[in-house]
């Protein structure tokens, strides 16, 4: 029999524990890359679900209010919608310590502006000091 037969190649630990810390990087640069390619895609689906949630929503900004007569308050806001659409506003008037004075339902006609500068009238019990959209809402 020959003796030049090599002994078979046996599992070394510290050798393997080794080569690991002699190049650290080895395995997290793997990880680092599917961590980018995860976020970025998290990123593109929020900015994506965002997006296409308010698309077609309807959105009241208040401009300001004029006071047209001791009982009567005029409410200005810019109204943003889908072109072709017709809202319905609640618009609230107050009086100095923010209590509900006069409250009104302002229909808007469907327009082919997106956004639109509207004047609406709130007829109150007792003088208004302020007033302020509390919603829109699209008619169907």
């Amino acid at each position: 029999m020959s003796t030049d037969a090599q002994e078979p190649h046996h599992w070394d630990p510290e050798r393997e524990e080794a080569a690991a810390e002699a190049d650290p990087d080895r395995g997290s640069r793997r990880w680092w890359a599917i961590g980018t390619v995860l976020v970025a895609v998290a990123v593109a689906l929020t900015v994506w679900f965002g997006v296409s949630s308010t698309q077609d929503a309807v959105t009241a900004t208040d401009v300001g209010f004029e006071h047209t007569g001791e009982r009567e308050i005029t409410m200005i806001f810019d109204l943003t919608r889908k072109p072709g659409t017709t809202v319905s506003c609640t618009i609230t008037a107050m009086d100095g310590d923010y209590g509900r004075v006069g409250t009104a339902q302002h229909e808007v006609p469907a327009s082919r502006e997106r956004t639109t500068r509207v004047r609406a009238a709130v007829r109150t019990t007792t003088p208004a000091v302020t007033a302020t959209v509390q919603q829109c809402s699209a008619v169907d």
